[in-house]
């Protein structure tokens, strides 16, 4: 065996008898023949930056308060003799200073000073130390009842030049630089984070207000000043609620206190609110302890709605009860503690019970909307940064893509795209390591919005493209005026203030493209896109049709900007002239003039065009199509709802003949077929009817020459025309002419 031969490192069980002892093979013995036993050595197991024994006791930099920093361990399995450093002396302390770190935080005044030096003196003998190093006492099972986490070294004198190692003897003095708890110690260890959250700017800014305030206790009591102590932040799933709150506790240099929800129940009665009352108590002592050095402590109670839920159709259950009235107590104690900052998070605002949220307890609201372009650009070149990859162009364009994505949708969709970068690199394939534009936009067909992900007015279909849709050029312009144009250029609408449209309706006979236009302007301007139908919202139980409104309108403003298309508006609501006696058309067409108003735009709103701006209308359109406009309300048509009534009419023969084309394209036609003179004989033929007329001529050809045919003729479109009959007639058709005329 030589010394550079590579040893399996194998752990021990941990005890007093085993503390800094190290074993070695016996077959070592001859490369061991200058070194003396009973000699001390250090094992370089870690990175050269830090040095580890045992698991024990722990040498590592500074951090800007003066403690140690929290190493990043990386041990090995293997370790060479070669790697082992022999220490020269061992010399006696004469005084060592030193921190001692409790936990949990009640033990910080357990013990008089002195008694803990008594203590601390006969637990170092165990231990060979120097200085910058940390003591710790988490695996000696008979030394927990002192309740003392670990010992921080500053310094040690011994009366020798240089550094040395040294131990403590009888006649050592100890000196106590200070007691800590183990939060606030942990949060002197960690750096502030340097890296920004992305688009979280201004509720990082209102949170940090929140904790600048906690020091006007300071101010003459005459002025009575009262800071808010309560924060109740409201997102949707994924936005970055508690992440914004990690990082404010860990720049503001604030001690964090975690709470979840769900996880704080327990199965014998009162346990629950035992459990709550320690968080808290742990939290008070932590802000106290921290009032010395100008410290906040900050508890983070997440998901507190399922911790003091609304009552739902009835009484909440007895062990519930308990626990609302426990938290409502508390929040309400936590005012009088100086430094303790409460920050409660919810993703479902009505969900929660009222009393939490009036003055003296969740007092102040933040509401965290869904990123708006800008702010997921930032989101974005946040999480492209790590890749390698700062071009702000790039991070615009995916921003222009993702409408309705939070933070951590952005972060699955960009790990998504490395992925696969990553995957077919591995796998040799001749493509661009780069990520570019068009990487990202396969994946936004794989990875959707976790708000749109199902449910209600969601489109799975495939996309339709405006050149898909053959003639009515006039009414594109038109529409692309009344939707494009606000979205594309704002700033003109803002210089001649001009407000955004709210609602278009397209009216017109059946099978002309209204629901295709609407489709093909949503994919051409790349916003989301929502569809409903009267079969999708009504339900047979009383109230759900109203509460199906109210939801959409939701989840539209949540992906603004958005295109709402209500497909054959007349079967969902009808004129109320029409209505012999009052029933659910009536609730229902009252429920989406409130929505269409504005008046339903809830403050819990998760949308961030709802909150910042003063108009409902500049993130949700709302375009309806219908053939029968005479059977809508009069309320409905007003300027304000349906600003625009647009009228889709049958194709003339050029549109026709246009729709033919596009049909044909892809269909093996002969060149003796005259589309000129179809077009011209299909007189009262709706888009609907020539799709039809093509799809019979095509069938007809494979019935007549038999299914082996590879043409359609000229005859098999005019034996198909001697027979089918267009949809429309002169006399409905003058009737749509001359509506709202």
């Amino acid at each position: 065996m030589n010394i550079k031969e590579q040893l399996l490192i194998l752990s021990h069980k941990i005890g007093v008898c085993s503390i800094q002892k190290c074993f070695l093979p016996c077959n070592t013995s001859h490369l061991l023949n200058r070194r003396k036993l009973g000699t001390y050595a250090l094992l370089k197991i870690s990175p050269s930056s830090y040095c580890v024994n045992e698991s024990v006791v722990l040498i590592c930099k500074k951090s800007s308060y003066g403690f140690p920093t929290e190493p990043i361990n990386r041990t090995f399995r293997y370790l060479s003799l070669e790697d082992m450093e022999i220490i020269p002396s061992c010399v006696n302390i004469k005084t060592v200073y030193l921190s001692i770190i409790y936990d949990p935080t009640s033990n910080r005044n357990k013990w008089e000073d002195i008694y803990v030096k008594d203590i601390v003196k006969c637990i170092l003998k165990l231990y060979v130390i120097v200085k910058d190093s940390i003591v710790f006492l988490k695996h000696l099972t008979s030394l927990q009842r002192f309740g003392m986490h670990c010992f921080v070294i500053h310094n040690i004198e011994h009366g020798k030049r240089g550094k040395a190692v040294g131990r403590i003897v009888s006649s050592t003095d100890i000196c106590i630089v200070n007691k800590l708890s183990l939060g606030w110690f942990q949060q002197f260890q960690n750096s502030p984070c340097q890296v920004s959250l992305g688009g979280l700017d201004n509720y990082y800014e209102s949170l940090q207000n929140v904790i600048n305030e906690q020091f006007c206790h300071e101010a003459p009591s005459r002025l009575h000043i009262r800071p808010s102590k309560q924060v109740l932040l409201v997102g949707p799933p994924g936005c970055g609620k508690t992440s914004l709150v990690r990082q404010l506790a860990s720049d503001c240099g604030a001690v964090l206190v975690s709470v979840l929800g769900s996880e704080i129940f327990r199965p014998r009665p009162g346990d629950t609110e035992s459990w709550l009352r320690q968080v808290f108590e742990e939290a008070t002592a932590l802000a106290k302890e921290g009032a010395s050095i100008r410290g906040v402590c900050v508890l983070l109670l997440d998901e507190v709605d399922s911790i003091c839920p609304k009552e739902a159709g009835g009484a909440k259950s007895p062990h519930q009860a308990r626990v609302s009235s426990q938290l409502l107590r508390l929040l309400e104690e936590a005012n009088s503690v100086n430094g303790l900052v409460v920050i409660a998070t919810t993703n479902k605002p009505a969900a929660l019970n009222p009393a939490v949220r009036r003055p003296g307890r969740l007092e102040k609201e933040v509401h965290i909307g869904v990123p708006t372009e800008a702010e997921r650009q930032q989101i974005i070149e946040v999480l492209l940064s790590p890749l390698g990859n700062n071009k702000t162009s790039l991070s615009a364009e995916v921003a222009r893509l993702t409408p309705g994505y939070v933070g951590a949708d952005l972060s699955l969709l960009c790990q998504h795209v490395a992925l696969y970068k990553y995957t077919n690199k591995r796998m040799n394939l001749k493509l661009n390591p780069e990520l570019n534009l068009e990487d990202f936009k396969a994946a936004v067909a794989v990875v959707r919005p976790s708000s749109l992900r199902g449910g209600l007015g969601v489109v799975t279909g495939h996309e339709t493209d405006l050149s898909d849709i053959g003639g009515m050029d006039g009414i594109k312009h038109s529409l692309r005026i009344a939707i494009e144009w606000p979205l594309l250029y704002p700033e003109a609408f803002m210089r001649f203030s001009l407000p955004h449209t709210k609602g278009i309706l397209l009216y017109g006979p059946p099978g002309c493209a209204k629901t295709s236009l609407v489709c093909g302007l949503a994919t051409a301007l790349n916003v989301t896109f929502l569809s409903i139908s009267a079969a999708d919202l009504y339900s047979p139980y009383v109230g759900d049709a109203e509460k199906n409104i109210g939801e959409l309108f939701d989840r539209a403003r949540i992906g603004a900007p958005t295109i709402l298309f209500i497909d054959e508006i007349d079967a969902l609501v009808g004129s109320r002239g029409y209505q012999k006696e009052r029933g659910v058309h009536e609730y229902v067409l009252s429920a989406l003039l409130t929505e269409m108003d504005g008046i339903g735009v809830k403050l819990d709103s998760f949308s961030s065009n709802a909150t910042k701006n003063t108009q409902m209308g500049t993130g949700v359109i709302v375009v309806a199509a219908t053939n029968r406009p005479d059977l809508l309300d009069d309320a409905l048509l007003r300027p304000g709802r349906f600003d625009k009534l647009i009228y889709v009419p049958p194709p003339d023969c050029a549109a026709r003949l246009d729709i033919l084309r596009i049909l044909t394209a892809k269909m093996p036609i002969s060149d003796c077929v005259d589309l000129n003179a179809i077009a011209n004989s299909t007189d009262l033929f709706s888009g609907a009817d020539l799709e039809n007329l093509c799809r019979e001529a095509a069938l007809h050809a494979l019935n007549k020459d038999g299914i082996s045919a590879n043409i359609i003729k000229q005859k098999h479109f005019s034996e198909v025309l001697d027979h089918l009959r267009g949809s429309l007639s002169e006399s409905r058709v003058s009737w749509y002419s001359t509506f709202k005329k």
